[in-house]
């Protein structure tokens, strides 16, 4: 990970999470990436002995099959086949949400809490629970691309959890396809859970870097930080420079605050007919902090 920010002295045990963008393994029930395509960009499991690093992503490929009068829909159904689980496994994936609008893409699907056993899965309107030795991490996950957001009853489901967790992460799937930045209703909702308690808003579905921010609560008692959009991690969608870079941002934290923040820069490429990872150049590092602000997040966080 390049880490940009190393904040105070760590008291073990610490709780840290990775997040990650879009995940696309599959298209009209055909897998897209032939070999691994991490290219050994895996976050680390441990950091100390008693710190367990937790790796989350978006997972926009339902696992079956399609039937054969479904078998071509232009790319935009994308169930994936069984198989490609092994690529989430490779990555060191330990939770994926699949709350999103792609989660009936198949005919035939897969039981995700059979198929992928070491994996947690995280479903509309549900939450998991993510136990280490520094504490508790809870997700919980809603779609607003399918429907509009129920904010009751997320704020209601927030407010049963967050006295029962060290750590509260919100996963919504929401806002528009490839836009540079939230709409101002997704600003208004972010607020809404800043007031409510949550501690990250980690957001999926545009497929581009938006900015993140800090959101303080109206009483100004606690602040959240907004993940609008992290773009795509493993995809096919190349056709645009936006769509081919993301970010891994790693939290790490003490008595549910954050007490270090890193990022790390990545680029989908295509080399010898091999789609997958890789490191940017100088250049394409700034031009991602830029997009993703994380200039300005380092600097409030320095100076809150």
């Amino acid at each position: 990970m390049l880490s940009l920010l190393q904040a105070g002295c760590q008291a073990e045990p610490t709780l840290t999470i990775t997040l990650g963008g879009d995940v696309i393994l599959g298209r009209d029930g055909q897998a897209i990436f032939a070999q691994d395509p991490w290219g050994g960009i895996v976050p680390p499991k441990s950091l100390t002995d008693s710190s367990r690093n937790w790796f989350l992503i978006n997972l926009e490929s339902p696992l079956g099959s399609l039937a054969e009068s479904r078998a071509a829909s232009n790319g935009y159904n994308l169930c994936a086949p069984l198989d490609t689980a092994e690529i989430l496994k490779t990555g060191g994936v330990d939770l994926v949400s699949m709350a999103n609008n792609h989660r009936d893409d198949c005919d035939d699907p897969v039981d995700p809490y059979q198929e992928l056993k070491e994996i947690s899965v995280l479903l509309e309107g549900q939450s998991v629970v993510l136990e280490s030795p520094g504490g508790t991490i809870t997700v919980l996950a809603s779609d607003a691309v399918s429907k509009p957001l129920d904010m009751a009853a997320l704020l209601a489901a927030v407010a049963e959890i967050r006295g029962k967790t060290d750590v509260l992460i919100v996963s919504l799937h929401w806002g528009v396809e490839y836009a540079g930045e939230p709409t101002p209703l997704q600003r208004d909702q972010a607020k809404q859970l800043a007031n409510a308690g949550v501690d990250v808003l980690w957001g999926h579905h545009p497929h581009v870097l938006q900015p993140a921010e800090w959101v303080e609560s109206d009483d100004i008692e606690h602040r959240m930080l907004a993940l609008y959009s992290l773009g795509n991690l493993l995809t096919d969608q190349t056709m645009t420079y936006e769509t081919r870079h993301s970010a891994l941002i790693q939290l790490q934290f003490e008595e549910g605050e954050i007490t270090q923040l890193s990022f790390q820069p990545l680029v989908l490429t295509q080399k010898d007919g091999r789609l997958g990872l890789a490191y940017p150049d100088e250049v394409a590092i700034k031009q991602i902090s830029n997009r993703l602000g994380w200039a300005e997040i380092l600097e409030s966080y320095l100076n809150n």
